[in-house]
């Protein structure tokens, strides 16, 4: 058990999502202790960091991460094992992530797809999830909100001279860290919502600025059959935004 009283093992994962989140491209999403249902062994798959195209229902670009942390270096093994499931998953690319380093027979054997990074366990010290919000889904009691992106919306407005401005308002999304569940958060009120996924009667959330826009969750299938549950931005002249989205282990 680390010093925060979290499990080394969840904080090390977390932190490992925390870095990716923060060096990746705007147009990939990050989900923290995701679950694939594997298209070859028909089981399910905990991956420790899954990466997917943020704006749309596609899995050909799914990159997936290992966060091991343990005291010896990855070998071939793991490598081999990984490979393995980054094809059960459906993943183009990996990342092997451990803090002891790795052998020269791994390097050899991971190749281009699959990249090994070093993460030093110095990196813990100051990492601390428990001030993350908590997961506003009620039967939700352990997750923490993992925020991983911040679409910008901006509107034409005028000011007290009649002269057009353009003004822009920031919102962070991101998901729970356990369930899984998508949350906004409003950077001008604080307000967070929940928007479920699940609910086929949901008209819709907006935040207390009660501005011309709200947010959506829906269940997409992209060609192959794979279902991702999306987060939408829908505007009020009608034009609709994907700005989450995490794949589901139902495909």
């Amino acid at each position: 058990m680390s010093s925060n009283g979290w499990e080394d093992w969840k904080l090390y994962e977390r932190m490992v999502a925390r870095l990716m989140a923060d060096e990746l491209s705007t147009d990939l999403c990050v989900t923290p202790n995701a679950s694939i249902r594997g298209s070859i062994t028909g089981i399910k798959r905990q991956i420790d960091v899954l990466i997917e195209t943020r704006h749309d229902t596609d899995n050909t670009r799914r990159v997936i991460v290992d966060a091991k942390r343990r005291k010896r270096k990855i070998d071939v093994k793991d490598v081999e094992a990984f490979r393995g499931m980054m094809e059960d998953v459906g993943a183009t690319h990996g990342y092997l992530v451990c803090p002891r380093g790795h052998t020269a027979a791994a390097e050899k054997r991971a190749q281009t797809s699959v990249s090994i990074r070093l993460l030093p366990l110095d990196h813990l010290e100051n990492f601390d999830p428990r001030t993350w919000p908590s997961c506003l889904r009620p039967k939700c009691s352990k997750g923490r909100i993992f925020w991983d992106g911040y679409p910008e919306i901006s509107l034409r407005l005028m000011d007290s001279s009649g002269k057009e401005i353009r003004r822009a308002f920031i919102h962070s999304v991101g998901k729970c860290d356990f369930c899984g569940v998508f949350h906004v958060e409003c950077r001008e009120c604080r307000e967070i919502l929940r928007i479920p996924d699940d609910d086929d009667a949901d008209v819709g959330h907006q935040c207390a600025c009660r501005l011309p826009w709200f947010w959506l969750a829906s269940v997409e299938m992209d060609d192959k059959g794979a279902q991702s549950a999306e987060l939408h931005l829908v505007m009020g002249h009608g034009e609709v935004r994907t700005v989450n989205r995490r794949s589901l282990s139902t495909a």
